[in-house]
């Protein structure tokens, strides 16, 4: 197989993976930047466990958002009662985002769910081909990253 033969699978293969059902949307109803803020936070607490409180430019790091936008989708999440803007009395030139109980709970429930449905995944595929897979995405971000980089 050829090259352009291997990268037209490779579209095909990536392309039967978007198509599929919404099944790893965390929460319904929200807009591609309202859901980014949500992986950024659990990126944040899988990095560091027992975070509550999220800096905007910390959480900017994993979505490079302009400032507006980033304001703008923090309103929207605020104004469906998702999160808080927390300001502490220690420095209040600071602001936070911390999750509301709803919001905690919402996204808790959205994780299990995915959780639960690679659970079942991870078991058709066998531990050794799971451990496969995690390392070939792994580095398949990674390489996209890089060609990235290659083409600015």
């Amino acid at each position: 197989m050829d090259n352009k033969d291997k990268i037209a699978k490779l579209i095909v293969a990536l392309g039967k993976f978007s198509s599929q059902p919404r099944e790893f949307k965390l929460i319904d109803g929200l807009n591609a930047s309202e859901s980014g803020v949500f992986r950024a936070m659990t990126q944040i607490v899988a990095e560091k466990p027992g975070t509550e409180l999220f800096g905007l430019s910390e959480l900017n790091s994993y979505l490079n958002f302009t400032r507006p936008n980033l304001s703008q989708t923090i309103n929207k999440l605020e104004d469906k009662g998702y999160v808080e803007r927390v300001v502490l009395k220690d420095d209040r030139r600071v602001t936070y985002i911390r999750l509301t109980e709803n919001g905690l709970k919402t996204v808790t429930d959205g994780f299990n769910e995915v959780f639960s449905r690679l659970e079942k995944i991870s078991k058709i595929l066998g531990e050794e081909d799971t451990e496969k897979l995690i390392d070939l995405v792994l580095r398949f971000c990674d390489a996209f990253e890089k060609s990235r980089e290659m083409t600015e």
